[in-house]
């Protein structure tokens, strides 16, 4: 029995570590770039989300709906506006709702290897969208931003989608 308990702790410590920095090491990071703007966003009263949009061919295209989708359910659930939809907004004047455009510029999936600094890099996951906020009237460009979503893990990559929600929902949030 005593020769079992220790081959546990030979295998549980190492195995214990290792889940551990793969946990710590693994986070997904954002940052983000915003035009300063002088328009408060608490004279509108909607928000509509519409899909984001890419030319990279190799981009999961589920995320070009996914990532609208939980930045308006996020900012819905903060109760700012009247309406925030992923989605046509009708019930609202168009006066008074802003639109949510997002285009995915920059892509390197989990699969790319690459060469930094005298290491062979495999497994990270980056993507930038750019974003523009419109009066949808006008069209007018209230703001526009760039966001960046990096993970040095390939298999948590699916995160960087719910990190961009919510990098978009904090700055929509603090120029309101």
């Amino acid at each position: 029995m005593n020769q079992l308990t220790q081959i546990r702790s030979y295998v549980l410590v190492p195995l214990s570590l290792c889940i551990f920095l793969m946990v710590s090491c693994g986070q997904v990071k954002t940052t983000s770039y915003f035009t300063p703007t002088k328009t408060k966003l608490n004279q509108f009263q909607a928000v509509q989300f519409d899909n984001f949009v890419t030319e990279i061919e190799d981009f999961p295209k589920e995320a070009l709906v996914k990532v609208p989708t939980e930045s308006a359910q996020l900012l819905a659930s903060k109760n700012k506006f009247k309406e925030v939809k992923h989605g046509e907004i009708v019930n609202i004047p168009v006066t008074d709702t802003i639109v949510v455009l997002g285009e995915i510029s920059e892509y390197r999936p989990s699969s790319d290897l690459s060469y930094e600094s005298g290491a062979v890099k495999f497994g990270e996951v980056s993507v930038t969208v750019k974003l523009a906020l419109v009066e949808k009237t006008t069209g007018n460009e209230i703001s526009t931003g760039e966001i960046n979503g990096f993970s040095s893990m390939g298999w948590v990559a699916k995160d960087i989608y719910g990190s961009l929600a919510d990098e978009i929902v904090k700055y929509i949030l603090e120029i309101y």
